[in-house]
């Protein structure tokens, strides 16, 4: 069983689904990502790890995928059913208030229940926002930190709940 640092449990994932990703402008600084996913058959995956770089994609969500040949993993195709989940990635400051520490920016988030992740090498933090989280005061965590300089942040994937949420 994978602890995801939350309270969540689950067995582990057996796959790596490629996407595919447009750079533009040097960004994003991969031309692929590899998400964890759970095979869950006829080229079907359950996504499970919150992603750095795709976009409209969140924890949960079912995509189709096939693999080129038996040695590949999985490339996406295209996505089968939106889970309700809430990505959003947050590019830390090293001159904010946070001083750019990834594990400060993790802890605000992770008090309110939130699944967060950080890589260092990218200064980044990356949020699963699941259903029955606090969306008003995420929502408004974030805010404060695009508005004192700790973060610059990016909605990768939205749901109805969070746009009302965030725009209270």
């Amino acid at each position: 069983m994978a602890d995801h640092g939350d309270g969540r449990t689950a067995e582990e994932p057996t796959a790596h689904v490629i996407f595919e990703l447009d750079i533009e402008d040097g960004w994003p600084p991969v031309a692929s990502e590899r998400v964890w996913a759970y095979d869950v058959g006829d080229n079907r995956y359950v996504i499970d790890n919150v992603p750095w770089f795709v976009h409209d994609l969140a924890i949960g969500d079912l995509v189709r995928a096939v693999s080129p040949d038996s040695r590949s993993h999985p490339i996406f195709q295209r996505l089968l059913d939106r889970s309700d989940h809430v990505t959003i990635r947050l590019i830390c400051f090293r001159n904010g208030p946070l001083g750019g520490d990834l594990a400060l920016a993790k802890e605000l988030f992770t008090r309110l229940g939130v699944y967060a992740e950080g890589v260092a090498q990218y200064g980044m933090v990356a949020l699963d926002v699941k259903p029955g989280d606090p969306l008003d005061h995420i929502a408004a965590v974030l805010r404060a930190g695009v508005a004192d300089g700790s973060w610059e942040m990016e909605e990768g994937r939205i749901t109805q709940a969070w746009i009302e949420a965030s725009s209270a």
